[in-house]
């Protein structure tokens, strides 16, 4: 039920657009470091290892976040902690910025990955807070698509700016400090921190939603292993370097472009059944990688639809968890979503260059048929489940 009137729901998105600008430094600050620091690790003779070693501790901040985001939500408020987060990830660039040295960047990288996921946890745990669930596969497909095209704008900053000199840490200090305006405007009407509730920590979450956090982690899985061999992958099937650099910009188009229809459709559909088309939409397109590798429009449009469809289930499976949890266990299970997602980001690179190693180009396609068609599978016996009644008090256990 529509209980809002117009002036209630144009409130409620200027919020939440205020609550997306903020969060997209979580995405912006990876697309901007990852290959910054790649490229400067580079230049110092790095070999290979280092530099994955390095890249990792990012997503290992991630993870340690995860328990301490809700204590210090309650303890300090979601608006402090997001700004001191943000303080904290500005800070910890430009110390990147002014030490040359990779074994010092380590700790700055694992506490700026901390402060990020910080920022993430509340931003999502906010924008499903005020989000009614009329209107909860819209808000959630605007503020999923904006954080995707964040992804983006890092690399467009460094073609800007460069990769050399100051110029780009002081450009990329300025993203965390800019997040601030949209937020202090609207600080009046951001939720409430919720009670404190022992029951409502990760650990406990972790069974409510297994489903959802296995969604979490095959996304990040994706996305990481994408980032990295999307472009070997092209390369094995006759594609230039910059075509294969070219293809992650695609692939990024379609998760940029496709996440409010699909968010639109969620309003309008069971919620089950699309994230289950999703799935295997993005299994189908994964799987037909190789035979249209040849044909490059066709390649071009299935990476496309793969992007969107895949990062749709992400999308969705945060659409889920603030139609079934509100208050510390919502908080609790966007820390575990950000858990899952540094797990998946860990773990995706050496998936799919183990596949791509044993199988060849094949195995990049492959792994992304094992695991969204097995998410296709798994929603569809729950769907099945919640017909029968098995789900249990209207809630899915998923």
């Amino acid at each position: 039920m529509r209980s809002a009137g117009p002036r209630q729901d144009d409130r409620t998105w200027r919020v939440a657009l205020a609550i997306t600008a903020c969060a997209t430094v979580f995405t912006a600050m990876q697309g901007l470091t990852y290959p910054l620091l790649a490229l400067i690790l580079d230049r110092m003779a790095a070999p290979e290892w280092v530099i994955g070693i390095n890249a990792a501790t990012m997503p290992v901040g991630m993870i340690l976040a995860a328990p301490l985001t809700p204590r210090l939500m309650h303890r300090w408020g979601g608006y402090r902690l997001t700004v001191a987060s943000l303080v904290i990830s500005a800070a910890c660039l430009l110390a990147i910025g002014a030490i040359p040295d990779a074994v010092l960047w380590m700790p700055l990288r694992l506490l700026m990955g901390l402060a990020l996921a910080c920022i993430l946890i509340v931003n999502e745990s906010w924008i499903n807070e005020i989000a009614s669930d009329a209107y909860r596969g819209r808000i959630i497909g605007v503020y999923s698509a904006v954080l995707s095209a964040g992804f983006a704008l890092g690399p467009a900053l460094l073609t800007v700016v460069g990769s050399h000199g100051r110029a780009p840490f002081v450009v990329g200090t300025g993203l965390p400090l800019l997040a601030l305006l949209p937020l202090v405007a609207v600080r009046r009407r951001l939720p409430e921190a919720p009670a404190d509730d022992d029951r409502a920590s990760v650990r406990a979450f972790l069974p409510l939603a297994p489903l959802l956090l296995v969604c979490a982690a095959v996304v990040a899985l994706a996305d990481e292993g994408a980032m990295s061999f999307l472009p070997i992958f092209a390369l094995q099937h006759g594609y230039g370097e910059h075509a294969g650099t070219l293809l992650l910009v695609v692939m990024i188009a379609g998760s940029v472009t496709l996440q409010y229809p699909v968010g639109w459709l969620a309003d309008r559909l069971p919620r089950r059944a699309v994230m289950t088309g999703c799935a295997l939409v993005a299994a189908a397109s994964a799987g037909l990688m190789p035979l249209a590798a040849w044909t490059p429009p066709l390649f071009g449009a299935l990476v496309f639809a793969w992007g969107g469809a895949y990062y749709a289930i992400y999308v969705l499976s945060l659409i889920r968890l603030g139609e079934w949890f509100r208050g510390t266990t919502l908080v609790a299970g966007n820390a575990a979503f950000a858990a899952m997602w540094g797990v998946g980001g860990i773990a995706g690179s050496a998936v799919v260059g183990g596949a791509m190693s044993i199988l060849g180009s094949s195995g990049f396609a492959l792994v992304f048929v094992i695991a969204f068609g097995g998410i296709a599978v798994a929603h569809a016996r729950a769907a099945t489940g919640e017909r029968s009644g098995g789900a249990g008090q209207g809630r899915p256990a998923a």
